[in-house]
């Protein structure tokens, strides 16, 4: 039970920061919240409650906000790293894993993505273009058993370290 707690205490920023990405896009959509948890300690780690958006690129964003911020800030931290024996570098490393491990969107967003663009196929047939992505979130979310995300980390690292390093 103790790692259980340790492990849940290590990831935790990542978890806040994934909720914090889907209520950002929320907010930038003008999508109403009612309710937001960004941590506990049960099977869902934390939840944003919110009104089914109209159209669908909200929805889009809201469900994939998290890989787009999660991401960018996993990127942006592992750019910062400077291999010398700072403690910085240890947080930088510490925070750029946990939030690029948290940034696969979980299958209650991928069912969140499939219900609105299965509301919205009448409205806009070219909806039908995105059903792949939701494919695309779920083959992530069962792909996480055999630790996909540690991989994603792993790419984020050396695309921060090819590509970013100088640019923040």
């Amino acid at each position: 039970m103790f790692w259980q707690y340790f492990f849940f205490i290590i990831m935790a920023p990542g978890i806040m920061v994934h909720e914090l990405a889907h209520a950002f896009f929320c907010i930038f959509f003008g999508v109403k919240i009612h309710r937001i948890n960004l941590l506990r300690f049960d099977t869902v780690a934390g939840y944003v409650i919110h009104d089914e958006p109209r159209r669908f690129l909200p929805s889009f964003f809201i469900s994939f906000g998290p890989l787009i911020i999660n991401s960018a800030l996993s990127i942006y931290l592992f750019s910062k790293i400077v291999w010398d024996y700072d403690f910085y570098v240890l947080i930088y490393l510490w925070l750029g894993i946990v939030l690029g491990l948290q940034a696969i969107p979980s299958t209650g967003d991928a069912r969140a993505l499939l219900n609105n663009a299965n509301h919205n196929i009448w409205r806009n047939p070219l909806v039908i273009i995105f059903y792949p992505l939701v494919l695309v979130l779920y083959i992530l979310n069962w792909l996480k058993y055999i630790k996909i995300d540690f991989i994603f980390v792993v790419v984020l690292f050396y695309l921060a370290r090819k590509y970013f390093i100088g640019y923040f």
